[in-house]
Order: C-alpha cells, then structure tokens, then sequence
C-alpha cells in the first residue's frame, strides 16, 4: 500500500529509535510493525532527522532497510546486565534520541527514569499483548493507579490496538485513560493471482469440497489441537477439509494428533507456506480457536477474503465477529459446537456467501489498513505535540 509520508518538522527534534523485542529473522513478525516502523522512519527523514531500529540479535539483514532510510543495528532493551545498559545509553546519548517506540513494553518501567535522564523525551509503548484480563480492583488496584501515575518511570501514551484493548489498558493495567490512544489494526484489501480452482488443484482439493482455514504459529496458545479435536467428531460424509497453515513448536504433536484421531482425510496440515491470500481464496470460511488475542489479524485477514469466521466465546478473540452475521461464536471448550457451525456452513452455500460478503464489507470499512495509518500518523502527532 502506497501512502505519503507525515511531516511534522515544527514538532520534531532529535532523532527516533524504534525497538524490536526479537531477532531481525524471526518467522511470524508482524507485517505490521514493519508498517508502523516505516511510517515513523518517513516521518522522521522527511523532516530531516534520522531513524534507527534496534534488534536484540541481527542474523540476517532486515528488509526494512531496504526500503526505508532507517539503520538497523544491534541493541537490547530491557537490557539484561550493566553493559547491555551502558552501550543502550551511550547510543540515545550519541544519537540525540528524544522518541523511542517499544512494542509489547509495560507502561511503568523504572528503567524509564534512566531513559530519560540519557535525553528521551517521548516513550511510546505499541501494546499488541494477547489475552482477556479482569479489571485491576481494591488496594491493590489503587496503589498501583498511583503508581502509575509517576511520569520518569511511566511511557507518554500507549497505543492500544482495539477499543477492548483499551478499556483492558485501563481496568487492569490502571493506565490513565488520556494515556490510552486506540490505534485500530487494520489489513490491506486481499488480493490472490490465481484463481480459486486453481488452487485446489493445486492442493488435490475438488472444487465440491468445503474447506475450513485456519494459518498462524502453531503453538499450544493457538488451540489448533482443538480444531483437530472438532474435525474428529464428523464423519467423511460431511465433506470438509481442515486446512492448517503455519508451523511452529507443537507441529509435530498435531501431526501425531491427527494421526492418532485418524482424520487425515479430512485435515491437512500445510506447514509454513507464503500464498496464504492464494489459500484464503481456495477457502470457503475459517476457524480461529486461540485462548486470547490482542487483536487477530488473521481473523481479519479472513474477513478481507469474504470468509465467515468461527471464533470461541472469548472477548479478545472474538471482537470482530457479530453472531450470525459475519460468522459464528461458539463456547470455547465445545467441540461438539464448534463442530455444528462448520457443519451448517458446510451445508448451506447461501448462507456461507452472505456472511463471507458481510465480513469483507466489514474488513473494508472498519478494519483497513488505511484507517489504521491514519490512526497511527494521528497519534504520533499527538504525542509528538506535547512537550
């Protein structure tokens, strides 16, 4: 997606260090941050200044650089020991730094004070945390609402990724709210080159078969284990291909699970593949079982693709999906539901094409990545404006 950059020269002083929390080969980095981190690099070149990414461990050149301005370079934060922190310093001090971005930092970091005291002015935490938190309450509550209300330890703003996110900012994180600005994830328009029977072809699949998708790392965290589980109760009558897409550290146990449970006809595990839009267009509606989110792309992902989406009863995972509408909600340890709705999507074709366009229409409209740029420039000149 092509954009103009955002020039705020009158605002901005110094140069910006954004912060990665792994390695610059990491499989599954978010596109996104990528995004984010493009977006803060044209804004600081275009006013002149200079842009800077820092990963704990660079293994292969990052492709940012390549298409940015932006230096990449070595450095740890949190830092681990005195001289992780000394050469953390030295660079903000050498660099004039005054902005540094942080993805997945807390809000309240004594390490902050020293931050500061170096020459940064502005600390923004980009929260993309996974999971449903219950609200911080009593003593406890308060004195960490005090707590955090010390502004050398405590980050300028926190950009929350939905407004559920947000609220969880507040009521568990006992964040200031003037503090919590929602920066909405968004997804470019889906686009695939080749055509839906094609790929099917590809992969062996008729063009009579369901086909149930579900991409992501697979770890415990994602519950695709569940997803097999479900897939076991139905009988090969019921027509459905359960297509997993992704790798990770419990691949093999799904691999031993599906041969276990006997329903390799019915699933596929793809491991990691690189035409996931090809696959979404081969796909009829999609499953995402995750015990939390902060935010699914992937679930909006499938929406962009015209899928209607089966998500379990968990607020962070479901916050897209209208019941009924856009796909389905089902209890989060019922197999035997999740089961059922793939069943009745699987069966009735008309039903699956008006929930598939009520979702794009969805993603469109609320989840773009347009809408979330925007958001992002805005934010960024908020916190830019404040002293």
């Amino acid at each position: 997606m092509r954009h103009k950059p955002h020039n705020f020269p009158h605002r901005i002083k110094g140069n910006a260090l954004m912060v990665a929390n792994y390695p610059s080969d990491t499989a599954y980095a978010w596109w996104l941050m990528e995004h984010f981190w493009t977006l803060i690099t044209e804004m600081y070149t275009a006013s002149g200044n200079r842009a800077f990414l820092a990963f704990p461990r660079i293994n292969t050149p990052p492709s940012i650089t390549q298409k940015t301005a932006v230096e990449a370079l070595e450095l740890t934060f949190p830092w681990n020991d005195k001289i992780e922190k000394m050469a953390f310093i030295e660079f903000i001090k050498q660099n004039k730094i005054e902005l540094i971005y942080l993805t997945d930092q807390h809000y309240f970091d004594v390490r902050y004070k020293t931050l500061r005291d170096a020459g940064i002015k502005h600390i923004i935490v980009h929260d993309h945390t996974p999971g449903d938190r219950p609200p911080f309450l009593g003593i406890r509550g308060a004195l960490k609402d005090i707590r955090n209300r010390i502004s050398p330890f405590t980050a300028d703003a926190v950009f929350c990724i939905s407004p559920l996110m947000r609220e969880r900012s507040i009521s568990n994180g006992r964040i200031p709210s003037s503090k919590c600005i929602i920066v909405q994830n968004g997804i470019p328009p889906h686009k695939s080159s080749m055509t839906r029977a094609h790929v099917r072809k590809s992969l062996g699949i008729d063009n009579d078969t369901v086909v149930a998708i579900t991409t992501g790392r697979v770890a415990p965290y994602k519950r695709l284990d569940f997803i097999i589980k479900a897939a076991s109760l139905q009988d090969e009558s019921a027509g459905i291909i359960y297509m997993i897409v992704g790798d990770g550290p419990a691949f093999c146990e799904l691999d031993a699970l599906v041969e276990k449970l006997d329903v390799a006809k019915s699933v596929k595990l793809l491991g990691f593949r690189t035409d996931v839009s090809e696959l979404l267009r081969a796909s009829d509606f999609a499953i995402h079982a995750a015990q939390g989110e902060g935010f699914s792309l992937s679930i909006t992902e499938y929406m962009g693709a015209g899928l209607p989406v089966l998500v379990p009863n968990i607020p962070s995972v479901s916050q897209a999906i209208e019941h009924g509408r856009n796909g389905y909600i089902y209890a989060k340890d019922s197999h035997e539901e999740l089961a059922s709705y793939a069943l009745m999507l699987a069966e009735k074709s008309e039903l699956r094409r008006s929930m598939g366009e009520n979702a794009k229409h969805d993603a469109l409209t609320k989840y773009s990545l347009e809408q979330c740029t925007k958001a992002f420039a805005s934010s960024m000149e908020t916190v830019l404006s404040k002293c």
